[in-house]
């Protein structure tokens, strides 16, 4: 495919992804953030094991790689979890923007985990992108002021599932260039299905299901389906032909998703400080996957 095909594909999946934002603000903490997540995860599972069925690729990963898919998994799961839990505490368009950092968090630990370039340039643009971060979390405020309230703590909770989106991102790349996206997504997905059961069924939120009502059914169908397992193998395909911080840098777009879905169905509010803060990480973003060119699929 050529570069112009995995860009439309990347622009249409994180229109996907950014749906995940307000529709777990207008839940309003009516799901346990643990049985929500499952629930994201294994919609997704079940969305992918036919297509993993047709392909014949129903089979184990090598036992030396298992140690990896299970980190990738605990990253994906913890992520979504934790963002969640973010959502009630501050609103969708910040958070949307705050976990899609990842792009600079992955810009500046790939050089360190998997040997990845980091010029000056790149450099410089991860010092803007993460000053805007900083102008979203204080919204105008100081420190002192944010310091012991929810929309702060909510905000760094967000940042903390912003790290763990971005491992999981870069370690899910030499993954893919050995088998492949959708392969990758789906064991990962299992294995995050599995692990996130074990949490619900300790905790007991699994009679939760039966109160869904219909509008909580549909809304949980769409984050499963529209809004991870189709957008995450489209990702995660795309490392076998991009560069990870090049691809992740596509993330930039969910929080403009993100708010236009927000303002359109929840009247959230965005101040003049959060437009800073996403113009500064936009800016940073672009500059560190402007110099990338598409890997060739070997």
């Amino acid at each position: 495919m050529s570069k112009l095909s995995w860009t439309l594909l990347l622009v249409a999946s994180m229109a996907g992804i950014a749906a995940f934002y307000p529709i777990v603000k207008a839940l309003d903490n009516s799901i346990d953030p643990y049985l929500l997540a499952f629930l994201r995860f294994l919609i997704a599972l079940l969305a992918l094991l036919p297509i993993m069925a047709f392909r014949r690729s129903l089979r184990l990963p090598s036992p030396r790689e298992w140690p990896l898919f299970i980190f990738i998994a605990l990253c994906g799961a913890g992520a979504t979890v934790l963002v969640v839990i973010g959502i009630g505490q501050t609103n969708s368009v910040v958070s949307a923007i705050l976990l899609n950092t990842n792009p600079l968090i992955i810009a500046l630990l790939a050089p360190l985990l998997i040997s990845e370039q980091l010029t000056v340039k790149k450099s410089l643009a991860l010092t803007a992108g993460f000053i805007g971060v900083i102008l979203i979390v204080l919204n105008g405020q100081s420190l002192s002021a944010l310091i012991n309230s929810e929309y702060f703590w909510g905000s760094f909770i967000v940042l903390i599932a912003a790290l763990l989106s971005g491992l999981n991102k870069i370690y899910s790349k030499g993954l893919v260039r050995t088998y492949d996206g959708l392969y990758v997504t789906f064991f990962a997905v299992v294995l995050g299905t599995s692990v996130l059961s074990v949490i619900v069924g300790f905790t007991g939120k699994f009679g939760q299901i039966t109160q869904l009502t219909g509008t909580g059914v549909i809304s949980v169908l769409l984050i499963g389906i529209v809004a991870s397992a189709v957008p995450w193998t489209i990702w995660t395909s795309s490392l076998k032909h991009l560069d990870v911080h090049v691809a992740a840098s596509f993330m930039l777009l969910i929080p403009i998703f993100a708010m236009f879905y927000s303002f359109l169905f929840l009247s959230e509010q965005f101040t003049v400080w959060m437009l800073l803060g996403l113009l500064l990480t936009s800016g940073g973003v672009y500059l560190v996957q402007r110099e990338e060119k598409v890997v060739p699929n070997i």
